[in-house]
């Protein structure tokens, strides 16, 4: 007999019981079972991953393997760059306050192509002309710098126009053997190329090539004559300013032959200073009284600039980088801090026209922001003014250098000082497109005159004419940076 409470009657009791539950309730109750089965399998696989992480103190992990590097970024288009084939304008300079002259670009010497009067020089292939000298290369770039420069009402052909009426006078009256002028031949040849070269006009330009081409071969056959003297009287004004035009003919051209007068002019212009640092007339080195450190600042502008252009033209001679130091030394010398000008010979004193004088020499030799410079440039905009009516003919020479000064200064001094010559020059220029004295309409100035700068009937309206044409040039002569 089976007990009431033996195992095969529970199992039947149950069983009997299960069949008679509803369906929905024996799915829950399976539902149930089968939640708990799968909780309790995945609580213990997660405990058994945390436990095998755990590592004694005195135990060491081994590291694993480097992670793979990055991929590589995806390849940039690059921007062609732009060479001297191309024959492109470089983008212009943004005008700064405080410019700084710049190291002169290294050129190798090309081999000597001889020049012929009567035929036009060919140029050395694949030139590089040192890019301070880029704007006036061709009217293209010369309208950009004046359009950028200019400013005002006055259009580039306006500006251009009065240049080349100027070019074409200069043209028209330029001796037969290639000079210009007659009691200062050199001076006023080389004045004359320095405003044709500065419009970019060089021995292979259509219009002046043979110009340009007589007026340095004269310069260049006095130089052979002479030991490379390229003038024997009043030396260091017209030996300077010979000197300037050869060296800037030679940085656009680079015609090898140059260098066979040009390197021995530059060298007797340094061998010439004066242990000062100044020059003196006819290259003397006596201190006299009114000149106790030898030499003035006066006719040391005109060497200062053709150094300064040997120098941008890669000509290289022994002294030269030392000669322009000294010089920098001798401006600061004669500079006073109390009138903010620049002396003659000595501190103290000092005309308009020295000021321009020793801000452009201070500019071309690496302190164009030093506080002299820049001193004598705030006194000068508010000193100098460019009144025709009010002028004589030693204004021509006042207004070349303050010119140059204030462009290269930029800002406010350069847009005062731009309006005011500007308009000035072009409205004095005679109809045939030369200048005659400033402050009439007469070729030489009066009999009374205090004191003649080129009374030659022939040099004045030359030199005149040449540094008033190179003021109307300055937008692109040089570049407004010096950097």
């Amino acid at each position: 007999m089976h007990s009431a409470f033996s195992p095969q009657t529970l199992n039947h009791v149950l069983m009997t019981r299960f069949r008679s539950l509803p369906f929905y309730l024996v799915a829950v109750l399976l539902h149930v079972l089968f939640l708990l089965i799968f909780g309790t399998y995945a609580v213990s696989e997660r405990s058994a991953g945390v436990i095998t992480q755990f590592v004694a103190p005195d135990q060491k992990v081994a590291p694993g393997p480097p992670p793979p590097p990055p991929p590589p970024p995806p390849e940039q288009k690059k921007t062609p760059v732009q060479t001297a084939e191309t024959k492109s304008i470089a983008p212009r300079p943004r005008m700064i306050s405080t410019p700084l002259p710049s190291q002169a670009m290294t050129i190798p010497t090309p081999v000597p192509v001889p020049m012929e009067m009567n035929k036009l020089a060919q140029l050395p292939k694949n030139i590089k002309v040192n890019s301070m000298y880029a704007y006036r290369l061709n009217s293209q770039s010369r309208s950009m710098a004046i359009g950028r420069y200019g400013g005002g009402s006055t259009k580039a052909d306006q500006l251009e126009g009065a240049v080349y009426r100027a070019l074409n006078w200069l043209q028209k009256i330029q001796n037969e053997d290639g000079s210009w002028g007659a009691a200062y031949k050199p001076g006023m040849t080389g004045l004359s190329l320095l405003a044709l070269l500065a419009h970019g006009e060089t021995q292979t330009s259509k219009q002046y090539g043979e110009t340009v081409q007589k007026g340095v071969q004269w310069l260049m056959d006095q130089g052979r004559k002479n030991k490379n003297i390229l003038s024997m009287q009043n030396m260091g004004y017209q030996h300077a300013i010979a000197t300037y035009a050869l060296s800037e003919d030679y940085a656009l051209t680079q015609i090898g032959d140059l260098l066979t007068v040009l390197e021995g002019a530059v060298d007797k212009i340094v061998t010439s200073q004066c242990d000062s640092g100044a020059w003196d007339y006819g290259y003397g080195k006596a201190v006299r009284d009114e000149r106790p450190y030898g030499g003035d600042l006066s006719i040391s502008g005109w060497n200062i600039q053709a150094l300064k252009a040997a120098k941008n033209a890669g000509v290289h001679v022994k002294g030269l980088d030392e000669a322009m130091r000294k010089a920098l030394d001798f401006c600061r010398t004669v500079y006073d801090d109390k009138t903010h000008r620049f002396g003659y010979a000595k501190k103290g004193g000092g005309s308009d026209g020295l000021m321009g004088v020793g801000i452009l020499s201070m500019m071309f030799l690496g302190a164009g922001d030093s506080k002299e410079a820049r001193s004598a440039l705030r006194e000068a905009s508010t000193k100098i003014k460019c009144d025709w009516d009010k002028s004589n003919e030693g204004n021509s020479y006042i207004w070349y250098y303050m010119t140059q000064a204030m462009f290269q200064g930029g800002g406010s001094y350069w847009v005062g000082w731009n309006r005011e010559f500007r308009d000035t020059l072009l409205k004095n220029q005679m109809a045939d497109g030369h200048w005659p004295v400033p402050g009439g309409k007469e070729d030489v100035p009066p009999p009374d005159a205090k004191w003649k700068q080129v009374s030659n009937p022939k040099d004045s309206p030359i030199y005149h004419t040449a540094m008033l044409c190179m003021m109307l040039e300055v937008y692109y002569r040089f570049l407004p940076t010096f950097r």
